[in-house]
């Protein structure tokens, strides 16, 4: 297969052209070369390669810009994708746990499953934040509880209080919130969200 040379433009405002490099970056290896410029107008792409691996390339640009110029809205409720989040932060996370974690820091943000998008008024900053934080914490979460809603409930409280995952099932059972099991692990004793509420009143306290 010949190697073919080729120039994308793409308008987008200076933090979008950002954005779209850094997403980008993961995608350059595989084409023996790019080069990316940001202009006053946006972002011009030269690649050099494969043809296959250059339409790939174009492709995946196509799929972020118009989720991406989304995001980048400075005022109202945006929409995120699930799945260019997942790129933005390099980790998988529970998008149902983002928004209840989001609704509790007093943004407005709701998910919508046949669409696998968050829509929310927080910042970019702040959800790739939180997506990351969740992230983190839920394969350790994982460990202790012993259902998926209790793992939620741990990972929450986790994230908006900055404690550690082992300080929060302590505290919980402490507060008659969660209980331990035979198998050592443990499983809170209402509804995640319930629960997760009554834990940081009590912890504010």
């Amino acid at each position: 297969m010949p190697l073919v040379k080729r120039k994308f433009y793409v308008p987008c405002s200076e933090m979008e052209c950002l954005k779209l490099y850094e997403l980008l970056k993961e995608k350059i290896p595989s084409v023996n070369y790019v080069s990316m410029n940001i202009t006053e107008k946006g972002l011009l792409i030269e690649a050099y390669g494969y043809e296959s691996d250059i339409k790939d390339l174009w492709f995946e640009v196509k799929n972020i810009v118009g989720p991406l110029k989304e995001i980048t809205r400075k005022k109202g409720i945006r929409k995120y994708k699930v799945p260019l989040l997942v790129k933005m932060i390099h980790k998988t996370f529970p998008p149902r746990l983002l928004v209840e974690v989001l609704n509790r820091m007093n943004y407005r943000a709701e998910y919508r499953e046949i669409e696998d998008e968050v829509l929310t008024d927080a910042p970019l900053e702040v959800i790739t934040n939180m997506a990351e934080k969740i992230a983190n914490v839920n394969n350790e979460a994982g460990k202790l509880a012993m259902s998926t809603s209790t793992r939620y409930y741990v990972v929450a409280a986790c994230v908006l209080t900055n404690l550690t995952v082992e300080d929060v099932v302590r505290y919980s059972v402490e507060l008659g919130l969660a209980r331990n099991t035979q198998d050592n692990r443990y499983v809170i004793v209402t509804d995640w969200r319930t629960t997760l509420d009554s834990f940081l009143k009590n912890i504010k306290r």
